[in-house]
């Protein structure tokens, strides 16, 4: 019984680590993927800053701006190369980190490829179904609780009478042979039974007895405990799931608006009706929400794992 428990909360643990080890995998893996797509961004952003450099200069060239607008122009566009070195540092680490898991040689090229379309989450019923069911810590728990019941019982056998049965058949006799020099047999077999009564043992079985309970007890109060905390794991990570995925047509229509807004106040600007910080203003806001854009896709994906290892495959 001790080492089926035990068996079984091995098991469990193995799940845990795996499904932590997916967690990771999948957290690294778009990762890297919106490292890569705020790379893009960033060398996007660049181009920008360098067409608006080259507008301003024009424009100055052509005494309709001044030449503190190219100075501003200038500033811009130092600081979207920095960012785009910053971006190729940060694409490069994220697909060093994902192809340490992967290959044995970490600089081994590959190409990552996403799923169109964002996955939607299941019921709340569906999730508390699932992990009821399939939690590995849960198990893990369960499992442990087991383990001590058996260490219990095992503490209390000896209080009882301990009976052995031994029974030897074999050679008894100088020579390695089934007869003897005297034509006496020397195969023979022999059997004992021993029973052997506990009167007194100075305490020790009793202090074993109290040593597993206490063992017992504590496993009861760690299977409470990792039910209480998957419960409040499964309200976080489920609300941390529902406002990432609603969070994600928001944040694409507001890359929308800021690709909009940024082409009017160009447009108002070569017309002479906007100034340059306008345009700067609306580049910076279209970059951060494209840039926050990737970080909630990473976001979501990132609570759909978290609430896997919590509930199984989804």
């Amino acid at each position: 019984r001790h080492a089926d428990a035990a068996a079984a909360r091995a098991a469990a643990e193995l799940e845990i680590a795996r499904r932590g080890l997916k967690a990771t995998v999948v957290g690294l893996f778009y990762g890297a993927i919106a490292a890569d797509n705020k790379l893009a961004v960033a060398e996007r952003a660049h181009n920008e800053s360098t067409d608006f450099t080259r507008l301003t200069g024009k424009r100055e060239q052509g005494r309709e701006a001044a030449h503190a607008d190219v100075v501003k122009a200038q500033l811009v566009e130092q600081q979207r190369q920095r960012d785009l070195a910053d971006a190729h540092l940060a694409a490069d680490k994220a697909r060093l980190e994902l192809a340490v898991l992967l290959f044995p040689d970490p600089r081994t090229p590959y190409v990552l490829t996403a799923a169109e379309g964002t996955l939607p989450l299941p019921s709340r019923d569906e999730v508390d179904q699932a992990a009821g069911k399939n939690n590995p810590e849960l198990k893990s728990a369960l499992a442990s609780l087991r383990v001590s019941d058996a260490e219990v019982l095992a503490a209390r056998g000896a209080y009882l009478p301990e009976l052995g049965l031994n029974f030897t058949y074999g050679i008894d006799a100088p020579q390695f042979a089934v007869n003897g020099p005297d034509r006496v047999r020397n195969l023979g077999y022999s059997g004992s039974i021993t029973l052997d009564i506990p009167v007194w043992d100075w305490l020790s079985t009793q202090h074993k007895v109290k040593q597993s309970e206490i063992r017992r007890e504590a496993s009861r109060v760690a299977l409470t405990a990792a039910q209480r905390r998957l419960l409040a794991r499964l309200d976080e990570a489920y609300a941390e799931a529902t406002a990432a995925l609603g969070q994600l047509a928001s944040l694409d229509a507001s890359v929308s608006t800021a690709s909009e807004s940024l082409h009017l106040t160009r447009l108002r600007y070569t017309a002479g009706e906007a100034t340059v910080l306008e345009v700067v203003d609306a580049q910076t806001a279209f970059l951060g929400a494209e840039n926050a854009r990737e970080d909630g896709r990473v976001r979501y994906q990132a609570a759909r794992a978290d609430l896997e290892t919590l509930t199984g495959t989804m």
